[in-house]
């Protein structure tokens, strides 16, 4: 790996953890209605 490499690799990273983010914002959503369904 060279140092050539890194300035691809950050947008790269950058992508995947904000894609990652939103992940688990949806499934935390859809979980908090879920289960509020399930209460009333």
């Amino acid at each position: 790996m060279n140092y050539n490499h890194i300035p691809v690799i950050i947008p790269i990273l950058a992508t995947g953890y904000v894609f990652t983010v939103y992940l688990l914002l949806a499934l935390a959503q859809r979980g908090a209605k879920i289960t509020r369904n399930k209460i009333w």
